[in-house]
């Protein structure tokens, strides 16, 4: 779905027009300043920077004859001398008066002062210091600020900055309006909000990014539904499987109970007892799975309970798992206390799947080693078995779900098991590990569990 047109601009003529209108601000304001410059001069209420020169060339015929200062204009200052060089008169400070004197010596004068000389018809010479810069003709203005150029170039400078911010806010926040619109719209696609219509910007830019997320979220929404609809087919699949499995699973309990029942050998009541705990673990298992396909999660029930009861639980059925292969099961505990803190069914059966995979690819007549070490941090179960060990890919890989080396299988263990004993490693705070023995034939699955894994 494109998105609706609406009346958009670039981001190149929106700069432009920003531009534009910044420009047309500092000329109609350097214009404002020059016509508040020259009323000013006109008015007399700046004098401007020749002003002292000026009035001096007209003094000078009058003061060759007779010298009055308080004729001069403002802001300068005079010395007069006789023909010897004796300050006759002077309102001269001492800094301008040795300063003077070096002009008179030298000829050596500073950037800013100027001097005009006036030889009067008695012999004495007048000397006037002055500047050439405009002034306040206000005393108390002149002393607050004495170069009036300077302060309005000071103030052209900050008008101008005043408007280049002004206008590049402007700019900034037509930019962040129209990002508003992109900003809300990858946020409600990263929560999977994928219902919703996309707000056009007045950029045309913008608006080309939002039509590629559009097509993104279309492709996401299709995505995600297609993915919905496979995890519900499964869901339905195990469930049907998981309760095909519970008719063949209730006749088999029913005929050993049978068997139990005939008076049958001990033996055949010690592989009857294997069949009835066996089938009930099938059981528990079936609703485990029934409860994980209905809900998405395995729920956890941590307890404090016996290492010693835990481990004969495990031993008793690997014992009947390790028989049908005439396999030797040895259990060794060197863990020093008998209380752990874990979900005792769901370790049980994290186990019980290393154990099956040991089964499963260890020869017949083969060895079984179930070793329980702890460490400063865990309790280690250790469970090593005699078969043709891990590839270099199954050590990669063994832990994912549905992985299998031999990809002929088409009926059997997929790797389901050491994928499960992973996250119920993780789920105690601990983690799963694979490796091949070094000195032996055979492979080592060790599950670590965190000793305060609360």
């Amino acid at each position: 779905m494109e998105i609706r047109k609406k009346k958009t601009i670039s981001i190149y003529r929106l700069f432009l027009e920003h531009l534009i209108g910044l420009s047309v601000a500092i000329i109609g304001l350097i214009m404002a300043f020059i016509i508040i410059i020259s009323v000013s001069f006109q008015s007399g209420f700046v004098l401007p920077a020749n002003y002292t020169d000026v009035k001096l060339n007209q003094l000078e015929e009058t003061f060759i004859e007779d010298f009055d200062s308080t004729l001069l204009p403002p802001y300068c200052s005079y010395v007069v001398v006789d023909v010897n060089g004796k300050v006759f008169d002077s309102d001269m400070t001492e800094k301008d008066l040795n300063k003077t004197k070096s002009y008179l010596l030298s000829g050596n004068k500073s950037y800013y002062d100027f001097y005009k000389e006036i030889t009067q018809m008695n012999g004495n010479i007048i000397i006037i210091q002055y500047d050439l810069l405009a002034h306040f003709r206000n005393p108390l203005l002149h002393k607050m600020i004495p170069y009036p150029e300077l302060l309005m170039l000071l103030l052209l400078l900050g008008c101008v900055i005043l408007f280049a911010v002004i206008t590049a806010s402007k700019f900034s926040k037509k930019l962040k309006q129209s990002l508003i619109s992109i900003i809300t719209t990858t946020e409600k696609i990263g929560n999977q909000d994928l219902d919703f219509d996309i707000t056009p910007t007045q950029i045309s830019e913008f608006n080309s990014v939002l039509n590629t997320i559009e097509k993104l979220k279309v492709a996401l929404s299709s995505s995600l539904k297609e993915q919905w609809n496979k995890e519900q087919q499964k869901k339905s699949q195990l469930s049907a499987l998981a309760h095909d499995i519970k008719t063949p699973l209730t006749v088999i309990k029913g005929n050993a109970e049978l068997l139990e029942e005939s008076g049958s050998s001990k033996e055949n009541k010690e592989l009857i007892t294997y069949i009835q705990s066996s089938s009930d673990t099938i059981e528990k298992y079936l609703e485990l799975l029934m409860s994980v396909v209905n809900n998405n999660s395995i729920h956890i029930d941590k307890n404090v309970i016996s290492l010693r009861n835990f481990l004969h639980d495990v031993s008793t059925e690997s014992v009947a798992l390790c028989k049908t292969k005439n396999i030797v099961f040895q259990l060794k505990n060197t863990v020093k206390y008998d209380t752990i803190y874990v979900d005792g069914a769901l370790l049980k059966r994290a186990i019980m799947n290393i154990v099956d995979n040991a089964v499963r690819y260890s020869d017949t007549n083969s060895e079984i080693d179930f070793t329980i070490t702890e460490n400063e941090s865990y309790i280690i179960f250790h469970i090593a078995d005699t078969g043709k060990g891990f590839s270099e890919e199954s050590l990669k890989k063994a832990t994912q779900e549905f992985f299998t080396e031999d990809t002929s299988r088409t009926n059997q263990h997929y790797g389901l098991g050491l994928s499960f004993a992973k996250a119920i490693a993780e789920i105690h705070q601990g983690i799963l590990e694979l490796k091949n023995q070094i000195d032996a034939k055979g492979a080592i699955v060790s599950i670590k569990i965190l000793k305060n894994n609360s």
